[in-house]
C-alpha cells in the first residue's frame, strides 16, 4: 500500500501504473478499516494494482479535489481514467469483478 500526501504524487502514480485504487478514509471510521482490509485481501490476487491510502481528514484538499465527501471511498483508475467509484455501501464482489475484468484485459 502506498501513501500519498499531495495531488502531484497521486497523478504520477496514476500515470505510471495501469491500475490504481485511491482509498480515502479517516482514523475514527471503523468501516474504513474493515473495508481497507477486504480491499487489500482482494488485491493479493491482483498484485499489479497499486493501492494508495489517503487519510481524508488530514488531506482535506486532496479529498476535495477528488470529490470525496464521505468515508470510506475507493476510486479505481485504469490507464489514468476513473472507471469505478464505491463508497460506504461498497459491494466487494462487484469491485472484485470490475478489477478482474480490467486486470485480465491489461495483463
Amino acid at each position: 500500500m502506498l501513501i500519498a500526501n499531495n495531488n502531484e504524487e497521486i497523478k504520477n502514480i496514476i500515470s505510471n501504473n495501469e491500475m490504481v485504487i485511491l482509498y480515502f478514509s479517516n482514523k475514527v471510521c471503523g468501516a474504513c478499516d474493515v473495508i481497507r482490509s477486504k480491499v487489500q485481501d482482494i488485491l493479493e490476487v491482483y498484485s499489479k494494482v497499486k493501492l494508495i491510502d489517503i487519510n481524508g481528514e488530514e488531506q482535506i484538499e486532496l479529498a476535495a479535489q477528488h470529490n470525496v465527501f464521505s468515508f470510506p471511498l475507493a476510486i479505481l483508475y485504469v490507464d489514468g481514467k476513473e472507471v469505478m467509484r464505491v463508497g460506504r455501501n461498497v459491494n466487494l464482489l462487484e469491485l472484485e469483478h470490475t478489477i478482474k475484468r480490467y486486470y485480465d484485459m491489461l495483463f
